[in-house]
């Protein structure tokens, strides 16, 4: 958690803030990291950085001794005006008042928050804030798995349009799905990569894998074979999330991709994917995790989407397809736009789609319902176990 970004943003605007509150009229911009609300309830790159990802991140904040006395004074402050949240705020900052008082009164129980909301908001909480913070009783890794489902048609009829269907007859679950699930596993319990991904594949036999990975699931004492292909990066979404270290990450990432994939390429790609879920979880901007990338791993992140599009074919190498799909999520506006931006590109669409899609899950905060439960309805129960235990061990806190 990175509390210090609020500080940062303070230093230069509270008191300016607080002046304005006091007299009564909001005139200038401060109000997400002024009034910090839920990551997720807005789009803008402002709204992501200083979203709160939490009730454990907004219990940082009330127990932060500067952050605390700041978000009382200018509370009680509001509530000294005797003025509505509207005429204070304006209409829509009223509403991101509202947001934060949910928040933080879900936090911490502090009979201000509460007070704000029965003297302005009519007793009314935030409805949005309470869906998300309480979301993880519904939740899963679903990221990656989504995306899968949702290009997997789209691998072999190819589309270049962005209004396709998302779950067209003949949406299914691939190898992609399947290896995801095999890395939850290994990160849950710990055992032999090589033997889990063995017992997933030989379990689900026809989810379309390429011909040497198929020989490889057979194999007495399986070894790499200097692949550079995106199974590497299509599978290690779990990792981005298992880790308190972006170089733990890398290190994990590369393990998972070289049991199969090491080649360079191979390990790069897997990287790649993982090292833009640390960041996207851990409220990095898109510039951030994009320049990121760019210096890390060498990738070509100049190009647009539409650029790309009308000259671009189907390439299951790492370093013809990752760079794609991470320009398809820095392009987004949401999860569901990740996704139909890398499936429009033309090419691997259930990879491209489940590396833009498990990126995407990171950034946005989660799958939408409807996704999520079209997804859930594709894939086998036991997915569904595995992916819900991961998520309440390491992505729900």
């Amino acid at each position: 958690m990175n509390i210090e970004r609020f500080l940062a943003a303070q230093q230069g605007t509270y008191a300016e803030a607080l002046a304005e509150v006091k007299a009564g009229r909001k005139t200038s911009h401060w109000i997400w990291w002024i009034f910090p609300q839920l990551r997720g309830l807005g789009i803008s790159e402002t709204s992501h950085y200083y979203g709160i990802s939490g009730l454990e991140e907004a219990r940082a904040y009330w127990l932060h001794p500067v952050l605390k006395e700041r978000l009382r004074e200018i509370t009680l402050a509001f509530l000294q005006t005797g003025k509505s949240a509207e005429s204070v705020f304006g209409m829509l900052d009223a509403m991101k008042v509202r947001s934060c008082m949910t928040l933080f009164y879900e936090a911490t129980k502090e009979d201000l928050f509460m007070q704000v909301l029965q003297t302005r908001f009519n007793g009314q909480k935030d409805n949005r804030t309470l869906e998300m913070l309480y979301l993880p009783k519904d939740r899963f890794l679903l990221g990656a798995v989504a995306g899968d489902v949702i290009g997997s048609v789209y691998e072999h009829y190819r589309t270049k349009r962005m209004d396709f269907p998302l779950f067209p007859e003949g949406s299914r679950f691939t190898d992609d799905t399947v290896m995801t699930v095999a890395n939850a596993d290994w990160l849950l319990y710990g055992d032999d990569l090589a033997r889990i991904m063995q017992r997933y594949g030989n379990r689900y036999p026809h989810a379309g894998y390429g011909g040497m990975f198929r020989k490889w699931l057979t194999e007495e004492n399986p070894q790499p074979y200097r692949s550079f292909g995106n199974g590497s990066a299509m599978r290690v979404s779990p990792v981005g999330w298992a880790f308190d270290s972006l170089e733990e990450t890398l290190e994990a990432a590369s393990r998972s991709a070289s049991v199969t994939h090491n080649h360079p390429e191979g390990i790069k790609g897997a990287q790649a994917v993982a090292a833009c879920i640390f960041l996207a979880r851990h409220n990095e901007a898109k510039q951030e995790i994009k320049a990121f990338v760019e210096q890390a791993f060498g990738y070509d992140l100049a190009r647009t989407c539409d650029e790309i599009r009308p000259s671009y074919r189907f390439d299951s190498r790492c370093q013809g397809s990752v760079p794609e799909s991470i320009l398809a999520f820095l392009e987004s506006t949401d999860y569901e736009s990740a996704v139909r931006l890398a499936v429009s590109l033309g090419g691997d669409a259930d990879t491209m789609g489940a590396i833009a899609g498990s990126i995407a899950e990171a950034y946005y905060g989660g799958v939408p319902k409807p996704i999520r439960q079209e997804t859930l309805k594709r894939i086998p129960d036991e997915f569904t176990e595995v992916l819900k235990l991961f998520s309440e061990r390491f992505v729900v806190n």
